[in-house]
């Protein structure tokens, strides 16, 4: 729940004795951790929807009774509350990761302490979400209150992956393009996990992305960056294993279908075969990454070049602008790249642009509405262009980012350059001084003499 330390300035007295004892984040808990299971079923309960509002286009049940299938449903259904709960341990893990990163210390060592009185947090108390509802938002010990962010946090890594899992896993990867939909191990309906090895890889792999963009985004919301050493170890890492598992990467760099997770090298190996996986290795697995990563390395810089001069704020202290300014959507997009190829790439930063410009109007038009660092509508753009990858590609044609055409850069350069005009037209400009009259500094221009 949480593993934050004190800071200097953090109250440690108790609180008076009618304070109240329920949490004022308690609501946004509850209306968060709602909101990740509703995002976690949306795809199987769109499946099932689809399947008795029209006629189906192959079978699920495979002539099965209703009543053979209820142990394999209630399976599944145990096995995806399962999930769920890994990932929300996941994200009690990246809150830990958003504190004490940027401060140096260790991710691993130390224990969950109250951030008010440093009391060690009991391991019941530490439960994703259930902890801090079940202690009303407040410290066991103390009685103060205990940031909302930790399980909304666990919340939202939590939803999103279980609803990837749904969406790739179990439908047997119908959202990645380049591949064909393996529905003889998987279907949503019948929902009982038999996914092949690759399908369970690049589960892994891209799951893997979105937490370290949360907890990037994270580290951006409270104003700090994230350390060069630990960019540089992600960065490795998403390249090192499409280099070894190159089925990873659904696309090659031409837009050809990649591997389909088979055996690569027979046993006992020969030097055919290990020529095969070399090149395929070097071709699909470290070609594809280091393209798409230095693309997005450029793309990001670029974005946080032109957008951190728009993004000015004004002198008085005040952000007032509809976005924080960008300091890791450079290494934000590498890994994007690395991850999706430049193809990925592409869309999720047109679907970034998109969503910032649909930030910047709702906080135009709604008094208080808060300042959104980009970094974490970055991960809301990877986790809807992964879930709509495929059936994106299909519909949208040649416009959207498959083969390297100039018509796939046409919709990003587009999206740029409407958020960049939206920008200038809603961002307040810097407050500038008046200019001052016979040395005085305590003497304005503007004021009458």
């Amino acid at each position: 729940m949480n593993d934050a330390e004190p800071t200097p300035d953090e109250p440690t007295e108790a609180p008076p004795s009618d304070a109240p004892k329920t949490g004022s984040g308690r609501p946004v808990v509850w209306g968060m951790f709602l909101a990740s299971l509703a995002i976690a079923v949306v795809f199987p309960a769109g499946d099932v929807i689809g399947w008795f509002s029209g006629p189906p286009t192959r079978l699920p049940i495979d002539g099965e009774s209703v009543r053979a299938l209820l142990p394999v449903v209630g399976s599944a259904a145990v096995i995806a509350a399962w999930i769920f709960v890994f990932w929300s341990l996941i994200g009690s893990f990246l809150n830990v990761v958003v504190h004490r990163l940027p401060q140096g210390l260790s991710v691993v060592h130390g224990g969950s302490r109250c951030p008010q009185c440093r009391s060690p947090i009991k391991w019941y108390d530490n439960l994703p979400v259930v902890g801090w509802l079940n202690l009303n938002g407040r410290c066991r010990s103390c009685d103060l209150p205990i940031a909302a962010r930790y399980p909304i946090v666990e919340s939202i890594c939590a939803g999103l992956c279980t609803a990837v899992y749904f969406r790739e896993l179990i439908s047997g990867g119908a959202n990645l393009p380049g591949r064909e939909p393996d529905f003889l191990h998987g279907g949503m309906l019948r929902m009982f996990p038999d996914p092949r090895l690759d399908l369970i890889g690049l589960y892994l792999y891209h799951c893997g992305t979105m937490s370290l963009l949360l907890a990037w985004g994270l580290i951006a919301w409270d104003g700090q960056r994230v350390p060069r050493r630990s960019v540089l170890a992600a960065c490795g890492v998403a390249t090192i294993l499409p280099l070894v598992f190159p089925s990873l990467h659904p696309l090659t760099l031409g837009a050809g279908p990649g591997t389909t997770g088979r055996s690569h090298v027979a046993w006992p190996p020969t030097m055919v075969s290990l020529q095969g996986f070399l090149e395929e290795s070097l071709k699909q697995g470290l070609a594809v990454s280091v393209v798409g990563g230095l693309a997005g390395l450029l793309c990001g810089l670029l974005l946080q070049k032109i957008f951190g001069r728009l993004l000015l704020g004004d002198a008085s202290g005040r952000t007032g602008l509809p976005l924080g300014p960008p300091h890791a959507l450079g290494v934000g997009l590498a890994i994007v790249g690395i991850v999706f190829g430049w193809q990925g790439m592409l869309g999720t930063l047109s679907l970034l642009l998109a969503a910032c410009l649909v930030q910047m109007l709702i906080w135009s038009a709604v008094p208080d509405w808060p300042t959104l660092p980009a970094e974490l509508m970055l991960l809301m753009a990877t986790f809807v262009h992964l879930c709509g990858w495929r059936q994106l590609v299909e519909h949208v044609g040649p416009w959207w980012p498959e083969t390297p055409t100039p018509a796939c850069l046409v919709l990003p350069v587009a999206l740029f350059l409407t958020t960049a005009l939206a920008i200038v037209a809603i961002a307040p400009f810097p407050r500038q001084p008046g200019p001052r009259i016979g040395g005085d500094p305590g003497h304005d221009a503007n004021q009458s003499t």
